[in-house]
């Protein structure tokens, strides 16, 4: 069984997944690319974009204490996170598609 998954088209990331490991092409981040084993794989988490609360609170606390400064909200974006064995990647998942990327992580834990 070979399923590839095109998560983003520009720049491009794709995950193949064969029968006994994957492959992960990451145009946006080169040192992502590469083929691993399903074997190595300790933990797959998908991290949806949300606010950091703490920082966006500090900006605007500085701001009105200052009256300099943009006071904002700060976003942690999305990405997907592998643990393996001997390293951890993190796979940044800017304008990608969040349900195929939910999709990737279901088979990888499978």
């Amino acid at each position: 069984m070979t399923e590839t998954v095109k998560l983003r088209n520009k720049p491009e990331l794709k995950i193949t997944l064969n029968n006994d490991g994957f492959e992960i092409i990451d145009a946006s981040e080169p040192k992502n690319n590469g083929i691993y084993s399903f074997n190595k794989i300790k933990k797959v988490e998908l991290n949806k974009a949300r606010t950091n609360w703490l920082i966006s609170i500090l900006s605007h606390l500085v701001e009105f204490i200052t009256g300099i400064g943009g006071g904002r909200k700060f976003k942690n974006k999305a990405n997907l996170k592998l643990e393996m064995d001997n390293q951890t990647l993190k796979i940044s998942l800017s304008n990608a598609d969040l349900k195929k990327a939910e999709r990737v992580v279901e088979l990888l834990n499978n």
